[in-house]
């Protein structure tokens, strides 16, 4: 079941909401799938490793989550309400992706290090493991690579139909279209926070 929930929670975390995620499209637009893709494959290492240190955090608090749960989850729904409507408000500033000469290990690590420094993911993570239940299981190595590795194999496969959809049909994605697969992206996590706060009050 973790694993499941590790795959759900990596290709929520693959919605390209960001202008790296923009960023890493337009790459894939300009300078073909391949370069595209292992730009990706930096990014959802990021993720896997923000998904298991928020895993671990949480699992070491859990007595403190379970008895304030309703009113954190409140605070993690004001969050994601908060960075989805900032996506769909704010205009992104996008890094113009050049045809440059880096090998493929490069562009892995030129994307690993430009999401790195994105801390707030660890909170978009905790919101999302909340609404999925993810603190209620008992942290063995095993859960933890089930968790890490289904972050990873989530993510993984977003950005590759993702990177095959634009590469194959870049004639006709824009700039503007992709801004507002950024903004559509923005909507599903405003619409995450607004679930999770429903949910909060629920039980």
């Amino acid at each position: 079941m973790i694993f499941f929930k590790g795959i759900i929670t990596g290709i929520i975390l693959s919605l390209p909401f960001g202008p790296v995620g923009i960023y890493c499209m337009e790459k894939g637009m300009t300078e073909g799938e391949k370069k595209g893709y292992v730009s990706a494959l930096g990014m959802v290492s990021v993720d896997v490793i923000y998904g298991i240190i928020s895993f671990l955090f949480i699992s070491r608090v859990d007595d403190y989550i379970i008895k304030f749960q309703t009113p954190l989850k409140v605070l993690i729904s004001v969050f994601l309400i908060f960075v989805g409507s900032r996506k769909l408000l704010t205009q992104p500033e996008i890094k113009e992706s050049e045809d440059d000469n880096y090998t493929l290990v490069q562009d892995y690590f030129e994307m690993f290090l430009l999401s790195i420094f994105n801390i707030s993911s660890l909170l978009v993570i905790a919101g999302i493991y909340t609404l999925l239940g993810v603190v209620d299981c008992d942290v063995r190595e095993m859960t933890v690579l089930e968790l890490g590795t289904g972050i990873g194999i989530g993510g993984a496969s977003m950005w590759f139909v993702t990177m095959f959809l634009i590469y194959h049909f870049k004639k006709g994605v824009t700039r503007d279209i992709l801004i507002k697969i950024s903004k559509f992206s923005g909507l599903i996590i405003l619409i995450f926070g607004i679930a999770t706060i429903i949910f909060a009050f629920y039980k």
